[in-house]
């Protein structure tokens, strides 16, 4: 199967960007229901000695953020260039959007990204990775959640619960559907992990992703 990833054209991520660190700052995303967008701070920076805010409206002492019916916050909005700029079109092209597109988040995510602030706007996307596969690889081979996870070194909680649907969590995701998009990368892994998990487990993978190797050829 192959595993898509594409622009979440509701969410983008914001990072305070320093002279030698990147430290991430809280989420933007548009509810469709409210018609408002909304800024969530991360709790570890919004109580950080240095923590400055986004801007004069969005204070660090309240966490969550609700912006008016269909408008950007102002400090957020003052981040996309006007498009009466000579120059918009080309900004626009350089970040292989439209000039006619009207997305506010994907605007920020492009155009506005960097900005005289040092904060950072940075696009989201999803990856319509079926967490289903990993079930359905452990039911092939008849193994249990424990020796997958040790065998490329996931949480096992974090596995179980990404089978039981109850989370999402992007990064295991990620590299799962690296492992099954790649079997290099699985077969690299598990030379890594083998020796600490059982020897027909670790043939029985082995020879999972071997026969996916072929098949990719």
């Amino acid at each position: 199967m192959n595993h898509q990833v594409n622009l979440d054209e509701n969410r983008l991520q914001i990072f305070h960007e320093g002279r030698k660190r990147r430290i991430f700052v809280g989420e933007l995303t548009y509810n469709k229901k409210s018609n408002r967008f909304e800024l969530v701070y991360d709790k570890r920076y919004a109580r950080s000695k240095n923590a400055i805010p986004i801007g004069p409206e969005l204070s660090l002492f309240k966490l969550h953020h609700e912006s008016e019916k269909n408008k950007l916050f102002p400090s957020m909005q003052d981040r996309i260039p006007d498009k009466s700029n000579p120059a918009y079109e080309d900004y626009c092209h350089s970040q292989g959007i439209s000039p006619s597109e009207k997305n506010p988040i994907i605007l920020l995510g492009s155009i506005g990204k960097r900005g005289p602030s040092s904060f950072i706007f940075e696009a989201v996307y999803r990856s319509n990775f079926d967490p289903n596969e990993i079930t359905k690889l452990r039911n092939e081979l008849g193994i249990s959640q424990h020796d997958l996870a040790k065998a490329f070194e996931i949480k096992k909680s974090t596995l179980q619960r990404i089978e039981a649907g109850a989370s999402k969590e992007f990064n295991t995701l990620k590299r799962a559907q690296i492992l099954f998009e790649f079997p290099e990368v699985a077969l690299w892994q598990l030379k890594q992990s083998g020796g600490e998990i059982h020897s027909d487990v670790l043939n029985k993978l082995i020879k999972y992703f071997e026969n996916k190797r072929t098949h990719l050829i």
